[in-house]
This record gives structure tokens, C-alpha cells and sequence, in this order.
């Protein structure tokens, strides 16, 4: 973990975990980038959810995705069904801060599209 946060350090990534977020077991952190004036954060939560807030209205998952069968009966008694998709889970804190490493490069880094300050 030490090398992944030092090499986040370098990128000018900065962790802003606050004490209550410490204790509920979630590792917040801000890049050089802005969207609408404000910092672009990652969170990583406890429960293996990580999320981006780009300043709109909520955070949004950034966890990788698979396609599930999906069934129901609806009131007619007819079986419906049809393909979702679910979330796969980061479990375990240093998987988690390498997911947010290697998507900051993939989608800030990498590309020029971004503005940083």
C-alpha cells in the first residue's frame, strides 16, 4: 500500500479522510483535477464500494461491472426475465487504493481532456 500512496503523493493526489470517516473504515482522496470549479474526489469504502464525485448531484460507483440473469413474476403471473448488471466488490483496503491509482491514470492521466490547476 505504502508504494501505490506514494505514488498517488507524486501525482499530487491528497488524502482528505476525516476522522469519522476513518473510523467507519472509508479512505477519501482529492486529485489535481476540477470539474465546475471543485476537486474531483475518489472515495473507498469498508464495504468494498469505491465511488467518484465529479460535483453533480450524488457520487456514483466506479466499481467494475458483469452481466447477471435477472427473473420475475409480475401480477399477470407471467415470468419475466432479462440481463442486469451487478457491482463486483473490492474487498480487502490495498486492492481497493490500487483500483483508485490505476483509474485516476486511466481516465486523468492518460488523456488530455481534463483540466488541471
Amino acid at each position: 500500500m505504502e508504494n501505490t500512496t506514494t505514488l498517488m503523493k507524486y501525482l499530487g493526489v491528497e488524502e482528505i479522510t476525516t476522522p469519522k470517516q476513518q473510523v467507519n473504515g472509508t479512505r477519501e482522496f482529492a486529485i489535481p483535477f476540477y470539474v465546475r470549479g471543485k476537486r474531483v474526489t475518489l472515495a473507498s469504502y469498508q464495504s468494498g464500494y469505491v465511488r467518484i464525485d465529479r460535483n453533480c448531484y450524488s457520487r456514483y460507483q466506479i466499481n467494475p461491472t458483469y452481466e447477471a440473469p435477472y427473473k420475475s413474476i409480475n401480477k399477470q403471473g407471467e415470468l419475466r426475465s432479462w440481463i442486469i448488471k451487478k457491482r463486483i466488490m473490492i474487498y480487502g483496503e490495498q486492492p481497493r487504493i490500487d483500483f483508485i491509482f490505476n483509474y485516476i491514470i486511466k481516465n486523468y492521466y492518460s488523456q488530455n481532456k481534463w483540466k488541471k490547476r
